[in-house]
């Protein structure tokens, strides 16, 4: 748990230092829930101590009127700016370096859930739907719905979307984690 919470501050602050854990914890309310759903996330199956994080989890999403399950698989370097009316699904499954604005839905149908690659970047209001596949380096722009797979290194935007170019997510991921 440790090792991926000093990795979302690496994305914040560029290094790993306790002092920017610190600074984070403070100064960024995505941080703050990060911190929140990865305790919920790793305790889950570690009897009393389980309770204990899922109610300071359900607290936090009371707090930032989230809807993010702590369920979903998130790799390391996670950064989330606006936690507001977001909403994951359980299944989702989510890369290294992936950073996401407020107002995100990413949710499954039919119990299928979205597989997001490394280096992703998700724009405001934007929903990705079902059972999808998402590349590494994509960037969906804001209020875009995905509903099919998206192939790496695309820049997508729209409802639905359309491929705009090929330049990828490297001038929208801030700090990225070497991978």
């Amino acid at each position: 748990m440790w090792e991926l919470i000093f990795s979302d501050v690496y994305r914040w602050e560029g290094n790993k230092r306790i002092t920017s854990l610190f600074k984070c914890f403070l100064k960024y309310k995505g941080f703050r829930f990060a911190i929140f759903l990865r305790f919920a996330s790793s305790t889950a199956n570690v009897p009393v101590i389980n309770i204990i994080s899922k109610l300071l989890y359900a607290l936090a999403k009371i707090i930032y009127t989230t809807d993010i399950n702590f369920r979903c698989s998130m790799g390391p370097g996670f950064r989330i700016h606006h936690v507001f009316c977001t909403t994951w699904g359980p299944g989702v499954k989510i890369g290294a370096n992936f950073t996401a604005l407020h107002n995100v839905t990413i949710a499954g149908v039919n119990d299928k859930y979205p597989q997001i690659g490394d280096n992703v970047y998700i724009g405001t209001g934007s929903c990705i739907l079902g059972d999808v596949k998402i590349g590494n380096n994509v960037t969906v722009g804001a209020h875009t719905l995905v509903n099919k797979d998206v192939p790496d290194n695309a820049v997508v935007v729209g409802s639905p979307f359309r491929i705009i170019s090929y330049k990828g997510s490297s001038n929208m991921i801030k700090n990225p984690l070497p991978l």
